[in-house]
């Protein structure tokens, strides 16, 4: 917000998650991390929330991995990690069935 984003997509590969904060359950919520979240999304930007398979996620689990674990705060990669980009080339090769 501070950096002046106002477009946000959000993949998350928790489906219980997605549907709670779609559909407003975060609110009121006893997890403080949820009801942070539902004020985060109650902010005047435009931000799409999709549920995405965990066997589809290495990339973003990966880079979660590679932020600092202990911070609260979000990380901006603005170029991608080598190691991201294996990752990327290995999914590239991986024939999707749909």
């Amino acid at each position: 917000w501070d950096k002046g984003f106002r477009k946000v997509e959000v993949k998350c590969d928790n489906a219980l998650l997605v549907e709670l904060l779609l559909f407003g359950g975060g609110a009121s919520s006893s997890l403080v991390e949820l009801r942070l979240l539902h004020q985060f999304l109650h902010r005047k930007w435009e931000i799409r929330i999709r549920h995405i398979p965990r066997t589809l996620n290495d990339v973003a689990d990966h880079m979660t991995k590679c932020a600092n674990i202990g911070s609260s705060l979000i990380r901006l990669f603005r170029s991608p990690l080598a190691s991201v980009m294996n990752l990327l080339e290995r999914d590239r090769n991986i024939p999707i069935f749909c």
